[in-house]
């Protein structure tokens, strides 16, 4: 059973073409794009804060079409920092809805909504809100991610806004290469405002069922991180 799966995965990578219904470009914007109805797909992410002490996020996400126009994803979300045990950290539901068929306006209209509930009750709920907006251009690909972030209960309401960006270029049907940047800006009552910024190249490589995109995005700010380092594979179920 192992040597039929191990080679029914090497023929998906290497010879079956490029079909993946949602392929991620980007690994903190998103594109213009839902889920086929009935179609359902697994990605996995992994997330390195690199600092004076790092920090590290895993992701598990099973996403499936609902409509023609609605999908839905459940995350359960992992977490580690340096010189602490590996834990549960959080489960999440999000939905996205396209308000429009492609071309319809000059960029494509999404709308994102999350909902994040961390494992310890004494840690906030958060709720974001995004609007993507994407367009193609031949083999050039533009993806802008206006972003609202909520945090409420327990403690003061924090909120953050920012905006994710992407522009990739097509080299093949399989191979992208392209730059990201993402920004947040943080308000919290009685305390001084917080702007994170990072800026990278990212690369995705796609083949039958399965992609995988690396982005490396450094510091630009005082806020931010000395590096966010993002992995994503997703397969096609």
């Amino acid at each position: 059973m192992l040597k039929r799966m191990t080679i029914l995965l090497l023929v998906a990578l290497f010879v079956v073409p490029s079909v993946m219904a949602d392929r991620r470009k980007y690994v903190w914007t998103y594109q213009y794009g839902t889920l086929p109805p009935g179609a359902a797909e697994l990605e996995f992410y992994q997330t390195s804060k690199l600092d004076e002490t790092d920090k590290w996020e895993y992701r598990i996400e099973i996403e499936h079409g609902l409509t023609e126009k609605a999908d839905m994803s459940i995350y359960q979300i992992f977490a580690q920092t340096e010189g602490e045990s590996f834990k549960w950290d959080a489960v999440q539901v999000r939905g996205r809805y396209r308000l429009a068929e492609p071309g319809v306006f000059f960029m494509d209209p999404l709308f994102y909504l999350e909902y994040n509930r961390k494992i310890d009750l004494k840690k906030q709920n958060k709720l974001e809100a995004k609007l993507i907006l994407g367009k193609n251009i031949d083999r050039l690909n533009i993806a802008i991610n206006p972003v609202y972030e909520f945090f409420w209960a327990p403690g003061d309401p924090i909120h953050e806004i920012g905006l994710d960006v992407g522009l990739s270029y097509e080299l093949s049907p399989s191979f992208s290469i392209g730059v990201e940047s993402t920004s947040r800006i943080e308000y919290i009552k009685d305390a001084d405002t917080e702007k994170g910024s990072y800026f990278g190249p990212t690369i995705s490589f796609a083949k039958g069922p399965i992609f995988y995109t690396l982005g490396v995005a450094p510091g630009l700010t005082d806020d931010s991180n000395d590096a966010r380092v993002r992995f994503l594979m997703g397969v096609e179920l």
